[in-house]
């Protein structure tokens, strides 16, 4: 079922089964309240629970099991992009079937559960008319910051600079609000600001803004760190990001960020030199995400290894991928 075509198309049906409800009136039949609750049934235990905890806003992005805990078990270890992958049909299935339930609140779930997946498979466009019909049809229905913030990342990857700038701002500005979402606590708006100034750091870096774009990306992993309990995945994102930046840095715009007061590199055991304090970056950052592909990392990791001599310095303990 994880054929782009095939999903677009279901996400199309999706949209258009909104444009059609726009035209009629509120009205629901009886057999399409059954066929929602049948769709929500045939779901897995476990999903069915992440649909009502997204429904109920316990938080803004949908987290791993792994993510925020010191001692991660083996029923830990499993990715919901695996448990999604399985069940994706079902999934859009069901958001189908919210849809013409009228239930906009679960529709939005769904939308926010598979918001990320559907972000790999490259079909993030056709789930965000989604979302917009959704709020369209229900204006009241509550947009997932996660699903905001998916706005702002794919108007940067298409070069839309200033339309994901002001989205971040925007989040930033107004202490992560979205709408009607509610945040169950305080915490949950510095994760949103966190993650809005990582992609900040991520639009200055394609700017070639090194040093303000590490200032940015810095302020992220504080963020990250400063949660009740540090946000691990975050924190990788990071930290990758930063040791790309740290590749392209000039040595001089390096000595400015290294002795910058507001800012303490004790977090990385080697800090000297830009490309040391890379390769320190990037073996945190496959420390703190132990359960997930490393793509952006083995990337920089390539980037860092000319640069580094006597070749024994990558040895497999160097960066534990």
């Amino acid at each position: 079922m994880n054929n782009q075509k095939a999903v677009a198309a279901l996400l199309q049906e999706c949209k258009q089964v909104l444009d059609q409800l726009l035209l009629e009136g509120p009205d629901v039949s009886e057999e399409d309240k059954s066929e929602d609750q049948r769709c929500r049934a045939s779901l897995p235990g476990e999903l069915r629970t992440l649909i009502q905890e997204a429904k109920e806003m316990k938080w803004p992005f949908v987290p791993e099991k792994w993510q925020y805990k010191q001692a991660v078990g083996p029923e830990d270890k499993t990715n919901l992009k695996d448990v999604i992958g399985a069940r994706l049909q079902q999934l859009l299935a069901s958001l189908r079937a919210s849809i013409l339930a009228r239930d906009c609140a679960a529709a939005a779930a769904i939308v926010f559960l598979v918001d990320r997946f559907l972000y790999g498979l490259d079909v993030s466009g056709k789930l965000l008319q989604v979302a917009k019909g959704l709020h369209k049809l229900q204006p009241t229905t509550p947009i997932a910051p996660q699903v905001v913030i998916r706005q702002a990342r794919i108007s940067m990857n298409s070069g839309k600079l200033l339309k994901a700038e002001y989205i971040l701002s925007s989040l930033i500005s107004n202490n992560g609000a979205t709408g009607t979402w509610l945040y169950r606590n305080e915490s949950d708006k510095v994760l949103v600001q966190s993650v809005c100034i990582q992609i900040r750091g991520q639009i200055l870096q394609k700017l070639g803004m090194w040093y303000e774009a590490a200032e940015l990306i810095w302020a992220s992993i504080v963020g990250y760190l400063s949660l009740p309990q540090p946000d691990k995945k975050g924190l990788s994102t990071s930290l990758g990001i930063l040791a790309d930046i740290f590749v392209s840095m000039s040595k001089n715009d390096y000595e400015k960020f290294k002795n910058n007061p507001q800012i303490n590199l004790s977090l990385l055991k080697e800090f000297d030199h830009h490309v040391l304090s890379a390769a320190e970056a990037c073996k945190l950052a496959a420390a703190f995400s132990a359960y997930t592909p490393l793509f952006v990392l083995t990337a920089v990791v390539n980037r860092v290894r000319p640069f580094l001599k006597p070749p024994q310095d990558l040895s497999p303990g160097c960066f534990p991928m």
